[in-house]
């Protein structure tokens, strides 16, 4: 965002050279003068650990031979801008879809030929795996891909208000990440159509999301985007937001599979020990993940917390204080 330059982490697979794994890292995104003071401007969030899903130790976890490419966030632009913008009267670099296509030129040279591609991210890398899925797996068109979004909920209009994606689109340039022929490209809303068309144009993939039904953080981003009828989108300060898990459950309505969790609680994969621990409704999110990634299985069904978990707690989404204090003690991404 700043303009400086940035690079990927890779490690090689310990015995398979055919499989990849890309996994786009979070940390906010810059789309008003309240995000972007917390949108990231330096590589986020450092050297990669080798536990939860990075772990190659573990029998249990179905990417534990898998080639990872690890590409830092320092863009703002949720990894999916290739153009300069001014967003509340500052210029920025949003130059993460850039990054992406010089990262898949040289995995490209150095891997020609691959059976699986996973892409996988969370938060704001959940929408970069969302947004930049077509065109990391189409660099392998013999390959079978999955795409797993953590916590990068694209959902419907009616969740996702249609001013706010047009903001994304007018200050990233997002029209131009997503394939040519997808009816997620639009002036404004229906970027949650992308999901059905993907999963369309390559049917022996898989693609599922992983959401807190009520992410605390999510909540408060898409909160901007709740102005009354003739007012500014995004609004300068967050608003109330409780949309999310009928937008998810709608989603799931479609067939896409969704793994929900009870409560607030913003990413679940990445580095995190409770990969292995995370289970609802008698579905432990990392079998959930190896039957997503499993070729020789149908797609898991979606997963819904029971009633009885479903916190009654508000939800208020974070105020700029409480987002602030959060993202800076690790707790979000």
């Amino acid at each position: 965002m700043s303009g400086l330059q940035t690079g990927v982490y890779l490690r090689y697979a310990a015995s398979n050279a055919t499989k990849l794994a890309v996994y786009l890292n979070g940390g906010g995104a810059c789309f008003n003068e309240v995000t972007c003071a917390t949108a990231s401007s330096s590589a986020h969030p450092g050297v990669p650990q080798t536990t939860g899903e990075f772990d190659n130790n573990d029998e249990r976890n179905p990417l534990r031979d898998y080639i990872w490419l690890n590409v830092p966030y320092c863009t703002g632009d949720v990894h999916i801008g290739d153009v300069e913008s001014t967003v509340a009267g500052v210029k920025h670099h949003f130059s993460g879809r850039t990054n992406i296509a010089l990262i898949m030129e040289r995995a490209k040279a150095t891997w020609p030929e691959l059976t699986d591609v996973v892409v996988t991210g969370e938060s704001a890398g959940g929408f970069g795996a969302f947004a930049n899925y077509p065109f990391i797996r189409s660099h392998w068109p013999r390959a079978r891909g999955v795409m797993i979004d953590d916590s990068g909920p694209v959902i419907d209009d009616e969740a996702l208000a249609p001013c706010l994606q047009a903001a994304w689109r007018r200050d990233w340039d997002l029209n131009n990440a997503l394939p040519a022929g997808c009816p997620c490209i639009s002036d404004a809303g229906n970027m949650s159509s992308g999901w059905v068309w993907f999963k369309t144009q390559n049917p022996r993939d898989s693609i599922g999301l992983i959401s807190s039904i009520h992410d605390s953080v999510i909540s408060m981003f898409y909160s901007f985007g709740e102005v009354p009828k003739g007012t500014r989108c995004p609004s300068a300060l967050p608003a109330i937001y409780d949309k999310l898990e009928g937008g998810l459950h709608r989603l799931s309505d479609q067939g896409i599979p969704v793994f929900m969790l009870p409560g607030g609680q913003h990413t679940h994969t990445g580095s995190k020990s409770s990969f292995y621990t995370t289970e609802v409704s008698n579905v432990k999110m990392y079998e959930w993940i190896a039957q997503l990634i499993d070729p020789n299985r149908p797609d898991p069904p979606s997963v819904v917390p029971p009633k009885s978990l479903v916190e009654e707690a508000s939800t208020q989404p974070l105020t700029f204080d409480e987002y602030s204090k959060a993202k800076a003690a690790g707790l979000y991404y």
